[in-house]
């Protein structure tokens, strides 16, 4: 039962990286002319990432309540982070650092409490 739920917990944070890819390919499409076609692939891949993410937050949400499912989505901001510091070199600063950490440690509480 515990090997069961971490694996969904790691589903659930796999499905949210795959959603943080969003913002990545938002962003690189908007380094391109608006209909440009490199624009409209992006803008495409977006639109796929969207659907595999829901697709997979449907299943994900018979094994989770809604609640913990949703304040875990708050680990898409860690993600974010994470893409603008590897691919288009951002700065993370202390602050940036400090809330991520705050919301991470608020994750583990609300998991831990709910099990």
């Amino acid at each position: 039962m515990i090997a069961n739920k971490k694996r969904t917990y790691v589903l659930l944070h796999a499905n949210f990286l795959i959603y943080s890819l969003l913002y990545v390919f938002a962003k690189l499409a908007g380094k391109h002319p608006l209909l440009s076609r490199t624009a409209v692939m992006l803008y495409g891949s977006c639109l796929l990432v969207l659907g595999i993410y829901a697709i997979a937050w449907q299943q994900l949400l018979k094994h989770l309540p809604l609640t913990v499912a949703y304040a875990n989505r708050a680990v898409t901001v860690l993600f974010g982070m994470m893409w603008g510091a590897l691919l288009f070199d951002e700065r993370i600063t202390w602050n940036m650092a400090l809330g991520a950490a705050i919301i991470a440690c608020g994750i583990v509480l609300l998991v831990k409490r709910r099990e």
